[in-house]
């Protein structure tokens, strides 16, 4: 039995612009946009009242700890986060315990977010040195791409270091047809850099920032650039967190190498001027830049330079937080939080007068950028055709974050008490819908993206 629906009275958000009419969903797929559409008797009607509608959001970028670290966080808790977030999609990091860095570990986690998730997902393959002939077996359809660490922190069970063992990894991703992911800092300044402020008996938050500054993010880039370049693969750049790095990404594109580049929600929101307030609760890596060099970044997602957002969802106990700035851990929760704080960010920034184009910015970076670049054809965003993910936002609003609205397993964020505006209300997955009014309305449906 065809199963339809239709969204009335919606300001629909694309790349390029905002279409103000209706949109009907036949079987889980946007079948048509139009100023009106004629309903049926046994049509299912949702009155979106003029509020502003997003593409479902793909997050790239996220932690859910599972296996092995469910204490932090686990696959149901992550993922009704992320539909109360608007992500409709998530790629899940293999930074698990054991980290997904062999095909038969890979089998299992894809088996595990199947009868798990409330959203749809994909897996981003984990490399370690030990496990490198993995890549020579794994498909290349199972998987986003290969994540490489090459330097690590508190919670990296796998670090590649060596710009020889990089290399290697560099020419089978090349040759098999699949991206490199990188978290991109070069481990030997890290560990100098580092070695050098506790030896001086430093050990503030902006000491962290100056041990893991720009030269250490925008050296890795390089190198991940002239890597990609020599043998032709496809890379993609992590949490990217100044200009230096994506304008290795423009070189490398200059010489035809498909590259991109993401950066997070927090990089955006928050700057080193915020450790005052927040502490270690903020302690990320990369770590967080100036207000100038935060200026930067918002102006490059501004003039498209940037090509992804994401949360890049980091769950840690408090306690794990607590104490010394070099023994914290590093990263922090937020997939719930970031479309407002973004939103929030970038009024804060340009001014409440360029609302519309936030948000042509959002279904750009966090839809279509990443759908295309992954090969994700279905979830390109708002066109006839894809799959009916949809997200509807207040933005008239604000939202006050509290911990009790919040889905993760620890129920702690950063930006507790805060004042967000463009809260996501309701989300629909390939149609129906799975997030309403602060209440999860979906079932454990998610799908697994295997590539075409």
């Amino acid at each position: 039995m065809i199963q339809k629906s239709i969204i009335t009275n919606g300001r629909f958000v694309t790349p390029s612009g905002v279409r103000n009419g209706e949109l009907e969903i036949v079987d889980g797929k946007i079948a048509s946009i139009s100023k009106s559409i004629k309903v049926q008797k046994n049509d299912n009607v949702f009155d979106a009242r003029n509020q502003y509608i997003l593409p479902g959001l793909i997050e790239t970028h996220g932690h859910f700890r599972e296996p092995g670290l469910e204490h932090k966080e686990d696959i149901e808790h992550g993922t009704r986060a992320a539909i109360a977030g608007g992500f409709t999609t998530v790629f899940d990091m293999p930074n698990t315990k054991p980290p997904i860095t062999t095909v038969a570990l890979l089998k299992d986690q894809i088996a595990r977010y199947k009868v798990k998730s409330y959203c749809d997902f994909a897996i981003n393959f984990g490399s370690s040195v030990e496990h490198m002939s993995e890549l020579e077996i794994v498909d290349p359809k199972d998987i986003t791409g290969v994540k490489v660490f090459t330097a690590g922190h508190q919670t990296t069970p796998t670090t590649i270091p060596k710009l020889s063992d990089q290399a290697k990894i560099w020419e089978i991703a090349a040759r098999r047809g699949f991206p490199v992911l990188v978290h991109a800092e070069n481990q030997d300044l890290v560990s100098s850099r580092e070695a050098f402020y506790k030896s001086q008996g430093n050990s503030t938050m902006m000491d962290y920032s100056n041990a893991r500054n720009e030269l250490v993010v925008e050296m890795a880039a390089w190198e991940a650039v002239i890597l990609a370049k020599y043998y032709k693969t496809k890379l993609w750049i992590l949490h990217a967190s100044t200009k230096g790095e994506f304008d290795a990404i423009q070189y490398a594109r200059k010489n035809k190498v498909t590259a991109s580049g993401e950066v997070t929600g927090y990089q955006l929101f928050f700057t080193t001027d915020d450790y005052k307030k927040y502490g270690t609760k903020i302690k990320v890596s990369p770590a967080l830049r100036s207000p100038e060099v935060n200026r930067e970044l918002w102006e490059m997602v501004r003039n498209c330079t940037v090509d992804g957002l994401c949360s890049e969802h980091t769950p840690h106990l408090l306690s794990e937080k607590d104490g010394d700035v070099w023994s914290a851990v590093s990263g922090t929760p937020g997939i719930q939080e970031t479309v407002a704080a973004f939103i929030t960010g970038w009024i804060r920034t340009f001014g409440k007068e360029t609302l519309e184009e936030a948000l042509m910015s959002l279904a750009r970076m966090s839809c279509f950028n990443i759908a295309k670049f992954f090969g994700f054809e279905q979830k390109l965003g708002i066109m006839e055709g894809n799959d009916a993910d949809l997200v509807m936002l207040n933005t008239n609003t604000d939202w006050i974050v509290k911990k009790e609205d919040l889905f993760t397993k620890l129920q702690w964020s950063a930006y507790e008490g805060m004042k967000l505006r463009g809260r996501p209300i309701a989300t629909w997955l390939r149609g129906k819908l799975v997030y309403y009014n602060g209440k999860i309305v979906g079932n454990k449906n998610g799908k697994w993206l295997r590539k075409r």
